[in-house]
């Protein structure tokens, strides 16, 4: 899709039951905003010459999200160009079997017995005990992530960036927590420094900061965290 004209009519919109074709353009969004992106090289385990990995990855999440998640799309004339998928208070990435069939099982029997290891013995059990010691307990006794809004997946295509509709679309779900009686707190995981010099000018905070380690090379890790009202 060209850049954007002063003619382009934008809205925001919380996608509900999205269609197998919305999963499939929000995924090729994502995939357009991560391009060149080291992080995005090291979930797949390196193997970015495996279009069938790098599409299942990135699919499995969306599909869990529209099970079991909240989705908001940025829309261009109609359009999606960006999108902010959440997990918010009570909701979590592939927790149920219905979310899990969607596509994950399927990733972790095609992908090869590293990238499995390494997802299954490593990577999650990494991101669960850190983001326990990062966030500590909610007021109703849950740990957090699961008693806030968590920003599981941001990207908006590049030639819609630096015009402020990320900040939009983050402020789009902020009205929807400071509704919600069971949070008032956001939280996000992200990779890069720029990155958190955007959140932290959204008002997050940082809570802790990690290494992650894998035979497709080494990340930093940022947990970050939001309280609202």
């Amino acid at each position: 899709m060209s850049a954007p004209s002063s003619d382009t009519k934008f809205e925001i919109v919380h996608l509900e039951k999205p269609s197998e074709e919305e999963i499939d353009r929000i995924v090729k969004v994502l995939s357009g905003a991560f391009e060149g992106d080291p992080f995005s090289s090291i979930v797949v385990g390196g193997y970015t010459d495996r279009p069938d990995i790098v599409h299942l990855q990135s699919r499995q999440s969306v599909a869990a999200a529209a099970i079991g998640g909240t989705i908001h799309v940025l829309k261009a004339d109609g359009e999606i160009v960006g999108v902010a998928i959440w997990f918010k208070p009570g909701q979590s990435l592939n927790s149920t079997e219905e979310q899990r069939a969607a596509g994950w099982d399927e990733f972790v029997r095609v992908v090869p017995d590293d990238l499995r290891s390494w997802w299954v013995d490593y990577f999650i059990p990494l991101m669960s005990k850190s983001g326990k010691e990062a966030f500590g307990t909610g007021k109703n006794g849950e740990e957090y992530p699961l008693e806030a809004w968590h920003l599981h997946l941001f990207g908006i295509l590049p030639q819609f960036q630096g015009k402020g509709y990320g900040k939009k679309l983050v402020q789009f779900a902020e009205a929807e927590a400071t509704k919600d009686e069971k949070s008032g707190v956001m939280v996000v995981e992200t990779t890069t420094d720029v990155d958190v010099i955007i959140y932290t000018k959204l008002g997050f905070e940082i809570k802790k900061q990690i290494a992650v380690e894998s035979s497709a090379g080494n990340a930093r890790l940022w947990f970050m965290m939001k309280h609202l009202g």
